[in-house]
């Protein structure tokens, strides 16, 4: 009896055996704890470097973007120049020609007159010569011919020689603008690859790394926009940037247009899809025709007007809160194949002045 007592005190019992037990696993946890870093601490300082690495990508893009566009809008206003060259040289060129055909009737009459009144020597130096031009340029001629008929053959060779320096004019003119459309179309391509990288970089990060991002990228407070797909830049002074997706501009503003114009707005360049938001609350009235292509009104709760112009398509009308998706960038209008959006800013409901600074302010 005094054995089996023994072995009974020599035993633990099971819920003692389990409270050490216990004890054990969180002392090993404690000093686990003690020993390791604050949790996550690591991964959070990894995120940040990733970021920072993608920002200063970003940062190298657009500055490349905004150097591409600045020369495509070079291009664009060198373009308009030599149109407007094309157009008034055609127009002088059909003018000295038509000048040149009444003065050859004139001669050609007076030349039918003399040979009429015996003066044989005229049709002598016709015939010798192969064209008009010969005939006029014929010093036997003009050393045959009265001071009476002087000023038509002086006004016919200035105007030969102004017809020929028109029309050298009009090819070079012609040739430069080939080349100038040439460049316009690579450097619209170049545009839209750099546009399209800034969106592989962006569609590649994790939720993490894209909310630590500047606004100016889509991260932060510019994630919480009212539609534009995680892109809209804003609110600054209540105010979003109008086009949510990766962008470029200049300060393009007068620049020269096709037919005399000017420029009345701010072309931001963005590829085809990319959402257009609403500037401020308002309301959207949709239209189409014409160079605009399809755009919209934006009557603003703040009294301004602003113009959205080639837009790709719509997305709303009617009543809308500032941020909110409204259309879509495409190329439609004259604009094909260069998808930008054309945004003008009427303060005040009046004339179109340059939105370049208000779009800068919000572009942060």
């Amino acid at each position: 009896m005094r054995d089996g007592l023994e072995k009974k005190r020599g035993r633990k019992s099971p819920c003692k055996a389990l409270l050490e037990l216990t004890l054990v696993v969180v002392t090993l946890a404690l000093l686990a704890l003690q020993s390791a870093p604050p949790l996550g601490a690591d991964s959070v300082s990894e995120k940040k470097e990733q970021a920072r690495r993608v920002e200063q990508q970003l940062n190298s893009l657009q500055a490349e973007l905004n150097r591409l566009t600045s020369e495509l809008s070079q291009t664009q206003s060198r373009l308009a120049a030599v149109e407007a060259k094309i157009e008034s040289n055609g127009a002088q060129l059909q003018r000295a020609e038509a000048e040149y055909q009444r003065w050859q009737g004139i001669l050609s009459d007076r030349v039918v007159a003399m040979y009429k009144e015996g003066n044989t020597t005229a049709l002598d130096v016709l015939l010798e010569c192969d064209d008009f031009e010969t005939f006029v340029n014929s010093y036997s001629y003009m050393t045959r011919i009265g001071n009476h008929d002087a000023e038509a053959i002086q006004a016919t060779r200035d105007l030969l020689a102004e017809i020929r320096a028109r029309r050298a004019e009009l090819e070079n003119a012609k040739a430069e603008y080939q080349a100038y459309s040439s460049s316009l179309q690579s450097q619209r391509s170049a545009v839209q690859s750099k546009l399209n990288e800034q969106k592989a970089i962006l569609a590649g990060i994790d939720a993490e790394v894209a909310s630590l991002l500047s606004t100016r990228y889509g991260g932060g407070g510019g994630r919480s926009g009212g539609g534009g797909g995680g892109w809209n830049i804003g609110p600054v002074n209540g105010l979003y940037f109008p086009v949510a997706g990766p962008h470029s501009y200049v300060n393009d503003w007068g620049a020269p247009r096709s037919v005399g114009r000017t420029h009345k707005g701010c072309d931001i360049m963005a590829d085809y899809g990319t959402p257009c938001v609403a500037i401020t609350s308002g309301t959207v009235v949709q239209r189409r025709g014409g160079n605009a292509g399809l755009y919209i009104f934006l009557y603003g709760d703040n009294g301004h007007l602003y113009y959205y112009m080639h837009l790709q398509g719509f997305a709303a009308s009617g009543r809308v809160s500032a941020g909110q998706v409204i259309g879509y960038v495409g190329d439609t209008g004259n604009a094909r194949g260069c998808p930008h959006l054309h945004f003008e800013w009427h303060p005040n409901g009046g004339a179109a002045v340059n939105p370049y600074p208000l779009l800068v302010a919000i572009d942060r």
